[in-house]
């Protein structure tokens, strides 16, 4: 073979290896891109797969959250406290407990008939009892010396002042007996209360001594035994020419709360008028009460 040949030879040989290697680089670089390529296409599915597939779980979750929700916490209602209504105040009946109006520092209302009694709300000092006309109202009050005034309104149909005098009986009740004129009306200062009430009987109206208007009575007096004083109510009645006296007992208990009749006896029959027990029966006080122990209302 000629040189020529020879070289001619492998010319062609050159001509026709040369694209295989190309191809290749070609290829290798294409399968490499391709890989690349494929593997982000197969990160890219699968991403998103686990992507869709977390989504659906958290949805899966927030459904189920949804569809069956956990029971909200409620806070439990407290009951608004009310206030029981208290009843409408109503006018006090007469006789009822009020306060009287102050009036220089004394408690006593201005043109009170006053006077000095008996130790009332049981201080060991002697109190002041007193009359008085109130805007129209008639008022029997006392004043205390450590427990301030009190007063209750009354009404009468004698056409005559009033008089009031007040004493402490056996049981320690202190009492004040109200004269109006043809009866004489029982109270007693309730110390728990530092308050003037009336006194009410076994009939549960306030108790009271007739002063010869009805068949009950002509009066009351007291009598002084080794315990203290006694209230009694009297009634003397002229019969055959002579006069006889009953007395009831009358006990009032120590918190002074009511009264009621004890025993009754006679301690004279066909009595002269002049008797000590028949002029004695019409008596209005505790006894013989000073004159000025004897409150008496104010003449209009």
């Amino acid at each position: 073979m000629s040189t020529a040949h020879a070289r001619r030879t492998a010319a062609l040989l050159l001509a026709a290896l040369a694209p295989l290697p190309l191809a290749a680089c070609s290829g290798g670089g294409d399968a490499s891109a391709g890989a690349t390529a494929t593997a982000p296409a197969s990160a890219s599915a699968s991403a998103p797969a686990a992507a869709t597939a977390s989504a659906p779980a958290a949805t899966a979750g927030t459904t189920a959250t949804t569809t069956a929700p956990a029971a909200t916490p409620t806070r439990t209602p407290t009951r608004t406290p009310t206030r029981t209504p208290t009843a409408a105040p109503t006018a006090a009946p007469t006789g009822a407990a009020t306060t009287a109006p102050a009036a220089g520092g004394t408690g006593v209302p201005a043109g009170a008939g006053t006077a000095a009694t008996v130790d009332l709300d049981g201080d060991g000092r002697g109190d002041t009892l007193w009359l008085a006309d109130v805007d129209g109202r008639r008022l029997l009050g006392a004043t205390t010396s450590g427990h301030g005034t009190t007063s209750v309104g009354f009404t009468a149909a004698a056409p005559r002042a009033a008089t009031a005098s007040a004493a402490v009986l056996a049981s320690g009740a202190p009492v004040v007996l109200l004269d109006t004129g043809r009866s004489v009306q029982l109270y007693a200062y309730r110390q728990e209360d530092a308050a003037l009430l009336p006194v009410p009987g076994e009939d549960g109206a306030q108790y009271s001594f007739s002063l010869g208007f009805t068949g009950y009575g002509t009066g009351l007096t007291c009598e002084r035994a080794g315990d203290g004083l006694h209230l009694y109510g009297v009634n003397a009645v002229e019969e055959g020419g002579g006069w006889t006296v009953t007395r009831t007992e009358v006990l009032v208990d120590a918190n002074r709360l009511h009264a009621r009749n004890g025993a009754t006896t006679t301690p004279v029959r066909g009595a002269e008028a002049q008797d000590p027990a028949v002029t004695g029966a019409h008596g209005t006080t505790c006894g013989d009460v000073p004159d000025g122990a004897l409150a008496r209302e104010p003449l209009a």
